[in-house]
């Protein structure tokens, strides 16, 4: 169905991501697919609809019943093998991961009895270093999710709820063991912590710009939920600090020391190593109503287009001379049309997304990097990890535009996802694309 073939070597260790995928493409066409909508290549029908609707839930469900048969209490399931490892934390990642997901499909039950089963059991005390940015995405994110799902789910909540609460609490009690982090003369966040300890000795002074512009959703929910500035405020001026950092023509880099504010790394793109940063200021904007952070998107957006976009594709450039440096479109830059969406840019998100697609169905799925004039994979860069981005963007703006176009786009990653990376436990990464010729 892809006009392509992929070889199905699949790495035995799905990232945690592998969830997103199937949480947005569920949100996307569970939720957000308005029945009777008709696509102008084919017609997809009602019973169209609902089929997509079971298989997105039945596709869930294999994953997460994998994930609980083979690999709980580990961080995350190895699809392959179909047993389980630690990753990020010791914590059950992908079960507080999933666990929003389960209210999303009506499961409200498995939903109170795992809520219970991670506040009974969850123990963030322990004597081990944690990624601070995939700590913050994935645990406070999905406690905080969580939390606000709860009420919905039929947990017993007290009269002070959405301020107060179990998996509140849980959340905040990571939230807290990450802010020594933030204790740099900039306010920019190192990139690891030990969750007893803080900081690790001889840690890295240098992390990637997303690591230190991606706290602003978490901390702010945190911050208005408990009415604690404090989290809310260290990621502001980790914000601000990044933003004074801007070169003369508003671009950034990619790598920067957190101590003292120098560039390490001069390139920037929209994806990897930039990609949440930008799309954490339009969705912080957006969530606290805040000018500040919509400003300081628009003026770094003007030279994201001045400089970095040729023809619809956005490409890597140099943070001080806007000079191309590497053409190339990644897999995380899927996210751009969606922010693209929610800023009510939908003619040119169209266009973004229909470069995007075109490359998903030269191969099946997005490769991690793409050479744009050479039509082909990038060297070494060949695999499709189970990213989400794309699902995203297309849900976004669909909700936006109502384009049927953007229903294809959902069948045809949907295809893909399951006919190509599904083992009998979960869902693996795919190592290598290649076109069909």
């Amino acid at each position: 169905m892809f006009n392509t073939f992929c070889r199905r070597r699949m790495t035995e260790s799905c990232s945690q991501k592998r969830r997103y995928v199937y949480y947005f493409s569920a949100v996307f066409i569970l939720l957000f697919i308005t029945p009777g909508y008709r696509c102008h290549v084919r017609k997809i029908t009602e019973a169209d609809l609902r089929m997509y609707r079971k298989r997105v839930v039945d596709m869930f469900n294999h994953a997460y019943e994998g994930y609980m048969k083979y690999a709980y209490p580990l961080d995350e399931l190895r699809p392959l093998t179909c047993d389980g490892h630690d990753t990020w934390g010791k914590f059950s990642l992908t079960l507080i991961d999933s666990l929003d997901m389960l209210a999303v499909i009506g499961n409200y039950t498995e939903f109170r009895r795992v809520a219970k089963l991670i506040l009974d059991k969850a123990n963030f005390d322990i004597d081990i270093n944690a990624s601070v940015f995939e700590t913050n995405i994935r645990v406070v994110a999905g406690l905080l999710s969580a939390h606000l799902f709860s009420k919905k789910a039929g947990m017993d909540t007290d009269p002070g709820w959405p301020c107060s609460g179990p998996l509140l609490d849980l959340a905040e009690n990571m939230a807290r063991r990450l802010l020594p982090a933030f204790d740099t003369p900039t306010g920019m966040p190192y990139g690891t912590i030990n969750l007893r300890h803080g900081v690790p000795s001889g840690e890295t002074t240098v992390t990637c710009t997303a690591g230190v512009g991606t706290f602003i959703v978490e901390f702010g929910t945190l911050s208005r939920l408990t009415g604690d500035p404090i989290f809310e405020k260290a990621a502001m001026r980790a914000l601000s600090t990044l933003w004074k950092c801007r070169s003369d023509i508003n671009l950034f880099g990619n790598h920067v020391d957190v101590r003292t504010g120098k560039w390490i790394a001069l390139d920037m793109g929209i994806g990897g190593g930039v990609d949440s940063y930008l799309e954490y200021l339009v969705k912080g904007s957006i969530m606290f109503n805040s000018p500040e952070l919509l400003s300081m998107f628009n003026e770094c957006k003007e030279s994201v287009e001045k400089y970095l976009k040729r023809d619809d594709w956005y490409m890597w450039g140099n943070m001080k001379k806007g000079s191309i440096t590497l053409p190339v479109f990644t897999s995380l830059d899927s996210y751009w049309p969606g922010i693209q969406s929610l800023l009510g840019e939908t003619e040119k998100a169209m266009k973004t997304i229909h470069n995007f697609h075109q490359v998903w169905k030269q191969f099946g799925f997005v490769p991690e990097f793409y050479n744009i004039p050479k039509a082909d994979v990038h060297t070494n860069r060949e695999g499709y990890p189970l990213r989400p981005e794309l699902i995203e963007s297309s849900m976004y703006l669909y909700q936006a535009t109502k384009d049927p176009y953007l229903l294809q786009i959902g069948i045809d990653m949907l295809e893909s996802i399951e006919q190509v990376t599904k083992t009998r436990c979960g869902y693996a990464t795919v190592i290598i694309l290649y076109q069909f010729i």
